[in-house]
């Protein structure tokens, strides 16, 4: 029985040297595992209280210390799962993923819908392949139209329907100090790691450090002559893997005359409204 306690009670200590700690446990739901959001190193009497004592050779001293390594061996191997697992929840993070946007080409037929599957490539861009996803999970291109579209160049989206989005992810009202805590902060720009060629995504961005929440779609190969996009620091963080024949149907009527301030302030409203015929993302999901 005491044997049984002191491997429970090294046990817990080294969860803690090892930045894990029990979840807490509520009704129907198992006890997990989770990580410290900062691991901070211990002092090892944390882990071995005797092992900064001084050196006593007697024989109890001897087994002591002996049971004492025996436990902290067996404690650090019972976290071993833990940490392993930890580990590779945190490596899944960068792993690619797919999207799936569902499209509504023709304003006037609900009906007929189409699909632009994409995968997105962390290991491209990890600060945008990380906003994407944040951005389709949380149902911001639910609606949101494709609101400039320049055949032989781009296609453009990424304002929301929804007024309430974009006040938190595109612009800031200084005049509601609520609504400023909630403002999220533009992207850090990254290196780019590949070029911007035909069926590529890169999120748009007005200077330094200024990319939010639109995005476009290279129609073409924009990487150099005449456009240029890989100079001018646009990186790419995705890539069209079906559907891409689709892009050739999305209405390119209104060229570049949405008044994006206008569109982030209104949302859907002004789409219907001024432009109505846009071609329209319906739907946004990870598969």
């Amino acid at each position: 029985t005491l044997v049984s306690f002191l491997v429970l009670l090294h046990a817990a200590k080294c969860c803690n040297a090892f930045g894990f700690v029990p979840a807490v446990k509520t009704t129907g739901s198992p006890v997990a595992l989770v990580s410290r959001s900062s691991l901070k190193l211990r002092s090892s009497p944390d882990i071995l209280p005797e092992q900064n004592e001084d050196i006593v050779t007697d024989a109890v001293t001897s087994r002591r210390s002996v049971l004492n390594r025996s436990l902290s061996t067996l404690a650090v191997g019972s976290c071993l799962p833990a940490f392993k697992a930890n580990a590779e929840e945190s490596l899944a993070t960068d792993q690619p993923f797919t999207v799936l946007f569902t499209i509504q080409l023709d304003s006037t037929k609900p009906e007929e819908l189409s699909e632009l599957e994409i995968d997105c490539h962390p290991d491209w861009a990890p600060g945008a392949a990380a906003r994407f996803k944040e951005l389709v999970e949380l149902g911001f291109y639910k609606d949101s139209p494709f609101f400039r579209v320049l055949p032989g160049f781009i296609a453009q989206f990424g304002i929301s329907a929804d007024p309430a989005f974009n006040k938190q992810w595109m612009y800031c009202d200084t005049s509601d100090k609520e609504a400023v805590k909630l403002c999220k902060q533009p992207l850090p720009d990254e290196p780019r790691k590949v070029p911007n060629k035909k069926g590529t995504l890169s999120f748009a961005s007005s200077g330094k450090n200024s990319r939010r929440t639109q995005v476009f779609i290279n129609l073409v190969d924009n990487s150099g002559l005449p456009n240029f996009l890989d100079g001018q620091g646009f990186v790419p963080f995705a890539r069209i893997v079906r559907g891409e024949d689709i892009l050739k149907k999305v209405n390119d009527e209104y060229k570049g005359n949405v008044s994006q301030g206008k569109a982030a302030y209104y949302g859907k409203e002004y789409f219907e409204k001024v432009f109505p015929r846009l071609s329209v993302i319906r739907d946004a999901k990870i598969l």
